[in-house]
């Protein structure tokens, strides 16, 4: 809103204001919610009066821009003027792309570096959309949380496959003997002991 509009709409409230009586500490609830109503319906009538009319179409775009617009305008002239699968039009049907691709950029640009505090994980969800999809650390019965790649595991599979009283459990040979030569010795034992 400009500062002409601006001077306009607020002179406009006060005067709308001050034919009103103002609510004290002993009002009821059903003359806050009528307050409440009047508020807005005057505030939509002053901003009606007074601000500029805005209509959404295709080129509202914040990145659309006067140089966008001119160009849009040649590409239609070099359709017109010599058909849209000239040379002419092709080159201005780049340009325009161009353009728009380059304002796009420029806002994006924009919109990063105003960005504070906690709004970067917004900008983070429009890059990637897994971003923000994580997962916590898991944690066993207890309440124990797992930080290392082991503990996750062995809660993963204490979770998944949960162990029963009745199972018998076999302690496994330590890893790493396959790669010993098998001799005849060896495979005596395996078979005999």
């Amino acid at each position: 809103m400009k500062e002409v509009e601006e001077v306009a709409a607020k002179k406009l409230w006060m005067e709308l204001a001050n034919e009103r009586a103002h609510l004290d500490a002993a009002c009821t609830v059903d003359e806050v919610e009528q307050e409440a109503t009047w508020c807005q319906e005057t505030l939509s009538t002053v901003l009606d009066v007074t601000a500029k009319k805005i209509t959404i179409c295709a080129m509202s775009k914040k990145w659309w821009n006067g140089d966008i617009k001119a160009r849009r305008k040649t590409l239609r002239q070099e359709n017109r003027r010599c058909g849209r699968h000239s040379e002419g039009a092709a080159r201005a049907k780049a340009k325009l792309q161009k353009s728009i691709r380059k304002s796009k950029s420029q806002m994006w640009s924009h919109y990063l570096q105003n960005l504070r505090g906690a709004e970067v994980w917004r900008a983070a969800e429009y890059v990637d959309p897994r971003a923000g999809a994580t997962l916590e650390a898991p944690m066993d019965r207890e309440g124990h949380q797992a930080n290392t790649a082991l503990e996750k595991e062995e809660i993963l599979r204490l979770e998944s496959f949960p162990l029963n009283d009745d199972d018998e459990y076999y302690e496994l040979t330590p890893a790493g003997s396959a790669h010993t030569k098998v001799t005849e010795k060896a495979v005596e034992r395996a078979l005999y002991s």
